[in-house]
Formats: structure tokens, C-alpha cells, sequence
């Protein structure tokens, strides 16, 4: 079996946690000096009382009042750096973590919906849930911790130099060991710690999909079946956490043993500079226990060093996030920080362009559009055009698979076209958000967030209530802004969540509303207030409907029939209707 190479973390790695830290840069080097200082005073303390031993014939109360205060002082200002170091340092770490999610965040929000349709979903949880928690535990205070080890090691090998040079021999031979065993053992770490964090997907996305169909496996009387398939993930899960914990553990013991002869040599040297009266007792007890202090706390280096392993590869996977290019179109936001290849938008308000003041003769305008989905050579759409007036309804009708939801889709730029383009306005507006902006979807299948009715209409609370009650009182909605939406607006029937979805778009102020068989499943009292909103409400908005029930349709300006993703009739309602009737 072939040796694991030890591959290094990509540049991006590094690069990305540098731009995390980097506004706190100066005052994390000022804590660093702060802490080093610190730990320094705090273990120079040992030195001062060997030498005191080796120095002074007779212990009186007069010679050890002074080192006593001495001492004293050194230890209370080693401890004010060293808890500055501490809190500061945590603090500032741990805000400097949160915008490797933040940025992290600004990406993923800006993938192709290609992206969600070919990622698990249990992989992307694992990113924000298992690979942040692992970066963000071990890069706030731990992180603090592992930087007191290290000063601790520097300041123990620097005031061994200073009791005698010929400590630096077996420092150095101590730390060439130190490194072929570091070395030899941090690839299989490394390769075992990726392994472990990419085995943690699967059972995550498993019992994702299982507690989404929980009612559906239950039906069917497959949860064994279910159950025995997260057992298979878990299983091997835990498996490489155990040989993670092996390897780990095989490392410590070699570290002991080195620390065992290290001590022995140490002894061995201090025996003979007692001989040579070059050193007393005093300090033959300071090196002693430097070495020990120093072995233990290489050991404690160590296993910190490994869990900050485990935190640089969940960094290096929320990374390959913050590098992959966002949907074309759209833009990071000013507040972004991180410089990568996105474009972001600029913090200065941009100048208002101006447009032609001539009045467009089309509202919407489909240009010979056609469409095929990423990595398929099949057209799902071919050659679609038309035009729409303002204030126009489109009916959309064609049998399922025939391209009526894809449409949709095209319109709203949700994958780029093949061929063609989509106006509003006579504009092809290359700014995503400001395109989508202009229409609102309402569906079968809407997003719900947990909280109430106000924060389901007004997320980012900028509306007053007299609007939002006011917009619940046009769509015929009888609830209040404080009643509870729970998970996905399971409290709610269609017809309370077609309502609250078109008062989400009245307020949106969008152009053109979308209708995806938003009738479907309704009560006849919500298809009663909707069928009246269709016509009070949005009687000045262009509207696309699609549907399976062709009374929906029926008071249409135009009616496009859609055959595998072609125009088969466009036309009249009553006209294409008829047609479509004797078809089926």
C-alpha cells in the first residue's frame, strides 16, 4: 500500500482566513506581544527562584522579602496580559470566523438553482452546520488556548538557552524528531480527517429526505428499510472517526517516548554542569522541570494542533464555496468583504441610468427562446415568442411535461437560454435581482418562514401596520399581523397561503404576476376572494396564468398552447381553447 502524500491546504485557504482576520489584524499582533509577554513573565518566574537558590547562601526573611515582591509583580502582570490575550483575543477571533459564514452565506444565496438541483441536501447543511461549528469552536477560544501553548514552548526553550547554550542541542535534535514525526504522521491525519468529513454528508442528507418524508415511508411501512440505510452511513462514519482517534492516539505515544529520553538526556546534561559548577541545584530543578512542563505541553500542542486539523479542513470546504462562480447576473452585496473573482456591487449609490422616455409598445416580450437544462442536449422549449401589453393576461395551457412550468422558469432567468432573450419594457435588464423584482410567483408551492404573519409579508420590517393590515384587508385575508406561521406554513390552508402570497407581491409593487396553478387544492371560499383579487386587485398588472382547469383561463386576452416545449397555438382565448378541447 502506497505512503499518503501530505497535501497541503489550496492558497485559497489561507487567503480566505487572512481577509477574515484582516480588520483585526493590528490589534491581534498587539495581543500577541501582550500574551507572549505574559506567559514569558509568568515562567521566567522559575528562573528568578533557581537562581535566587543557587545564589544566596542562607534563605532569611530579609533576602526573600524582595523576591517575594518581585515575584509577585511579575505574576500579577503576567496575568492581566494573559487574560487580556485570553478575552480579547477570543473575542476578535471569533468575529473574524463569523464572516467566513457571512461571506460564505452571500455566495451560496447567489448559486445557479443548476447548483441545489445536483448538490444533496445534506452536503450543504454539513457545510453551514458541521464544517462552520467545527471552524468556529476551535477558532475563538480554543484558539487563544492553543496560541498560550505555543508561547509557552518559546519562552521555556528560550530561557533553557539562557541557564546554558548546550541546551540547544538537545532542543534542536528533540525538535528534528519532533518533525519527522509530525511529518510522517500528519498525511494519513490529514487524508483520514477529509475522509471523516466528507463521510458526515451522506447521514446528514439521509435523515434530511427521511424526516421530510416521514408521512410518506410510514405509509408504505419502509421506515425499517429507511432506518437501515442511516445505519449503513453511520457505520461508516464512525469508523473513520475511530481510525482518526487510532492515529491520534498512535502519535501521542510516540511523543511520550520522545519525551521520556529527552528528559533523561536534559538530566544527564545538568549532572554534568553541577560537576562543572557551571550550574546548582537550583537551577538543575528549573531545567528539570522545563523539560517535563515542556514535554507535557508539546503533548497538549499536538492535540490541539490535530483539532485545528479537523477546523482547517471544515474551513477549506466552506472555501470551495466562497470560490465557485454565483449565477450570472447577479452581484455581491456592497457589505461583502471578501476580494474574490465576483462582481459586487459598489457601496456609492450608483447613478440612475437614464432610459429612452418612449413609451415601449410591449410590456413582455419572449423572443424566440429556447432551452435546454445544464448538461442536457434535449430542448425542453424551442423557439417561444410572444408579446404581452401592460395589463394583458397570458393563459398557459399544454398537457404535463410540455413545458408550461419550465416557462416560467425561463422567464423569471432562473437558468440561462440557450437562444433568445426576455424583455420588459423593450429592456433586457442584465441585473438579476432587479428583473426578478418585477414579478411575483404565485404557486403551489411557496416559501414560509417560522415566525408570524408580519414577518412572512415584511421580512426586513420596513412597512408600518396600518400598510400591512390594509394589503391583509384588500386580499381578503381575516387574520393579524401577530398570528403564528409555524415550520413552512403548515398552520396554513392553500387558499391562507395564495392569499398572503399575493399580498407579498401587491407590496412588492411587482409588474407582472405569475399564477402556477395557484387555484389548485383551494377551498371555494379562497377561490372565490383570489378570482376577485385577479380582477379588482391586479386588474392594471399583466398576468401569466397557468392551469390544468381551463375555466381559470377563460377570461384571458391571449392563450398560448405549449406541445413538447413548442408553440402549438397562440391566439384568442375562446379560439384556443377550442382547439385545445378537441385535441384532448
Amino acid at each position: 500500500m502506497s505512503k499518503p502524500k501530505l497535501q497541503s491546504y489550496s492558497k485559497t485557504v489561507y487567503d480566505t482566513l487572512l481577509q477574515a482576520y484582516r480588520p483585526y489584524i493590528l490589534r491581534i499582533l498587539i495581543l500577541f506581544i501582550a500574551g507572549f509577554i505574559g506567559r514569558y513573565l509568568i515562567l521566567s518566574n522559575s528562573q528568578i527562584i533557581g537562581v535566587y537558590i543557587d545564589h544566596v547562601p542562607e534563605v532569611t526573611a530579609d533576602n526573600l522579602k524582595p523576591l517575594f515582591f518581585k515575584i509577585l509583580t511579575l505574576a500579577i502582570v503576567s496575568f492581566v496580559l494573559t487574560l487580556a490575550f485570553r478575552t480579547l483575543f477570543s473575542s476578535l477571533s471569533a468575529q473574524a470566523v463569523s464572516r467566513i459564514y457571512d461571506e460564505t452565506t452571500y455566495r451560496v444565496s447567489r448559486f445557479p438553482v443548476s447548483f441545489f438541483e445536483s448538490q444533496p441536501v445534506g452536503k450543504i447543511t454539513t457545510r453551514f452546520s458541521s464544517d462552520y461549528g467545527n471552524v468556529f469552536r476551535l477558532f475563538g477560544g480554543p484558539l487563544a488556548e492553543f496560541l498560550s501553548i505555543l508561547f509557552d514552548l518559546i519562552s521555556i526553550t528560550i530561557l533553557l538557552l539562557l541557564i546554558h547554550p548546550l541546551f540547544l542541542l538537545t532542543l534542536s535534535v528533540s525538535a528534528i524528531i519532533y518533525y519527522f514525526l509530525l511529518v510522517r504522521n500528519q498525511a494519513k491525519l490529514r487524508e483520514t480527517r477529509r475522509e471523516l468529513s466528507t463521510r458526515r454528508a451522506p447521514s446528514i442528507s439521509h435523515f434530511s429526505e427521511t424526516v421530510q418524508g416521514a408521512t410518506i415511508i410510514r405509509q408504505n411501512n419502509q421506515s425499517a428499510s429507511f432506518t437501515k440505510k442511516f445505519m449503513e452511513f453511520d457505520a461508516k462514519y464512525l469508523s473513520m472517526k475511530w481510525l482518526v482517534f487510532w492515529r491520534v492516539t498512535r502519535f501521542s505515544m510516540e511523543l511520550n517516548i520522545l519525551s521520556t529520553v529527552l528528559f533523561a538526556v536534559n538530566g544527564a546534561i545538568c549532572i554534568y554542569l553541577i560537576r562543572s559548577n557551571v550550574i546548582g541545584i537550583g537551577l538543575t530543578s528549573v531545567v528539570l522541570s522545563f523539560t517535563m512542563l515542556a514535554t507535557n505541553t508539546l503533548q497538549m500542542f499536538f492535540e490541539w494542533f490535530s483539532q485545528f486539523e479537523e477546523a482547517f479542513a471544515g474551513v477549506e470546504k466552506m472555501d470551495e464555496y466562497i470560490r465557485l462562480p454565483i449565477e450570472s447576473g447577479l452581484m455581491l452585496p456592497p457589505y461583502s468583504d471578501f476580494s474574490t473573482s465576483h462582481p459586487k456591487k459598489s457601496k456609492t449609490p450608483a447613478a440612475i441610468e437614464h432610459r429612452p422616455e418612449t413609451k415601449p409598445e410591449n410590456h413582455l416580450q419572449v423572443e424566440n427562446v429556447s432551452f435546454s437544462y445544464p448538461a442536457s442536449e434535449h430542448l425542453i422549449l424551442e423557439g417561444i415568442s410572444f408579446k404581452l401589453e401592460k395589463g394583458q393576461k397570458l393563459g398557459i395551457v399544454g398537457r404535463t411535461g410540455s413545458g408550461k412550468s419550465t416557462l416560467i422558469s425561463v422567464l423569471l432567468r432562473l437558468y440561462p437560454v440557450d437562444k433568445g432573450a426576455v424583455f420588459i419594457n423593450g429592456f433586457n435588464e442584465p441585473d438579476l435581482e432587479k428583473h426578478r423584482s418585477l414579478f411575483s410567483v404565485i404557486s403551489q408551492d411557496q416559501l414560509f418562514l417560522t415566525g408570524t404573519i408580519r414577518d412572512n409579508l415584511d421580512l426586513f420590517k420596513k412597512r408600518e401596520n396600518r400598510e400591512l393590515e390594509s394589503i391583509l384587508k384588500k386580499v381578503g385575508l381575516k387574520t393579524s399581523l401577530n398570528d403564528a406561521v409555524v415550520e413552512r406554513g403548515q398552520n396554513l390552508s392553500y387558499g391562507e397561503k395564495q392569499l398572503l402570497s399575493l399580498a407579498r407581491g401587491l407590496l412588492q409593487n411587482a409588474q407582472i404576476f405569475i399564477f402556477d396553478e395557484a387555484t389548485s387544492n383551494v377551498d371555494p371560499q379562497s377561490e372565490t376572494l383570489m378570482n376577485k383579487a385577479l380582477k379588482e386587485l391586479l386588474a392594471d398588472k399583466t398576468q401569466i396564468r397557468i392551469a390544468h382547469r381551463l375555466q381559470t383561463v377563460e377570461d384571458c386576452d391571449l392563450v398560448l398552447w405549449l406541445d413538447n416545449g413548442k408553440i402549438k397555438k397562440l391566439g384568442p382565448s375562446k379560439e384556443v381553447l377550442e382547439a385545445f378541447k378537441e385535441k384532448r
